[in-house]
C-alpha cells in the first residue's frame, strides 16, 4: 500500500508548526530562548511561514491573514516587554531584521502596525545592522504613523540620510520610497518594478538545494511581503497602481481592517492544520 508523498509546502508547514511549539513551550517556561527574544522572533516567524503556506498551498487568504496577524502580534508583545525593562539581546530589537509591522501592514492591520512602529528601534545598531536598511524600515515605520496616526516626522531628513549612506550607490527601495513621499504614482511603479526585478534574479541566482534556500524560495521568493506592504501605503495615499505585479498576486492583497483573530491567538499551540 503506498502513500502519498507530502508536497514540498507541507513539508514546510510541519517543520514550521514543531518549531512554533517548540518557541511556544520556551515562552511558557520562560528560559534562555525566550529571555533573550529568540523565542518571540521565531514565533513571529513561524506564523509568517504558516501564512504563505496557506496562501501558497491552499489559497486561503483568510488564514494568510490571520497568521500574519498573529506574526505581529508577536512582535508587539516582545516590545513592549522590552520598553518595560524585559532582557534582550540586541539583535533581536533591530528594526531592519524584524518583519512583523510589515506583516501587519500586509495583513491590512493599520492600528497593529502603528503600535509596533511606535516601539521598534529609533536608530541603527551598526553592529547588528547596514543602516541602509534600517533607514528602510526607520521611514516605512515614520510614514506610516504620519499617514494613520497623524504623527509628525522629518521624512525627508531619513530619505536624505539614507542618499548619503549609500554614497551614490542606486538602491531601488530608496527610489520607491521617495515616490511614495512624494505622491508619485508613475515613480512608484516604475521603481516597484525595478525592486521586483532584481529581487527574482537574486532568488533565481541562489543555489538549489533541499535545505533553506529551497524553503526560502518556496515561501518568501513566492511571495514578495516588503512590496506587499509597499503597496498598501501606496493605496492608502491613493495612489494608483496596478492589481497584480510579478509575485505580488492580487489574492495576497487582503483588504483594509479585517477581523483580528483573538489577541492571544499568536500563542495558541498549533498541531497539524493552519488554524
Amino acid at each position: 500500500m503506498s502513500s502519498l508523498r507530502p508536497t514540498p509546502l507541507e513539508v514546510i508547514r510541519d517543520d514550521t508548526l514543531f518549531s512554533l511549539g517548540e518557541a511556544l513551550r520556551s515562552l511558557r517556561v520562560g528560559d534562555a530562548r525566550e529571555q533573550s527574544g529568540e523565542a518571540y522572533s521565531t514565533v513571529a516567524l513561524c506564523h509568517r511561514r504558516l501564512a504563505f503556506c496557506a496562501l501558497l498551498a491552499q489559497a486561503d487568504v483568510g488564514r494568510f491573514a490571520t497568521h500574519l496577524c498573529h506574526s505581529g502580534r508577536a512582535r508587539l508583545q516582545f516590545l513592549q516587554l522590552v520598553a518595560a525593562g524585559h532582557g534582550s539581546e540586541p539583535l533581536y530589537r533591530c528594526a531592519s531584521k524584524a518583519f512583523s509591522f510589515i506583516d501587519a501592514l500586509t495583513a491590512g492591520q493599520l492600528d497593529l502596525a502603528v503600535e509596533i512602529a511606535r516601539l521598534e528601534a529609533g536608530r541603527s545598531d551598526p553592529s547588528h545592522e547596514y543602516e541602509e536598511d534600517f533607514l528602510l524600515h526607520h521611514f516605512l515605520h515614520r510614514f506610516t504613523m504620519q499617514l494613520h496616526a497623524g504623527v509628525a516626522s522629518e521624512l525627508s531628513g531619513i530619505l536624505d540620510r539614507w542618499e548619503s549612506v549609500l554614497q551614490g550607490k542606486e538602491d531601488g527601495y530608496l527610489m520607491v520610497c521617495r515616490a511614495l513621499h512624494a505622491r508619485s504614482a508613475l515613480d512608484f511603479n516604475q521603481a516597484m518594478e525595478g525592486v521586483i526585478a532584481e529581487r527574482i534574479l537574486t532568488f533565481k541566482n541562489k543555489p538549489r538545494d533541499e535545505g533553506p534556500n529551497d524553503e526560502l524560495r518556496r515561501t518568501e521568493g513566492a511571495i514578495f511581503m516588503n512590496g506587499l506592504a509597499l503597496l498598501r501605503l501606496a493605496e492608502l495615499c491613493g495612489l494608483e497602481t496596478f492589481r497584480e505585479y510579478p509575485t505580488l498576486p492580487g489574492m495576497a492583497r487582503v483588504p483594509l481592517g479585517g477581523r483580528l483573530p483573538p489577541v492571544d491567538g499568536w500563542r495558541a499551540p498549533l498541531t497539524g492544520t493552519l488554524d
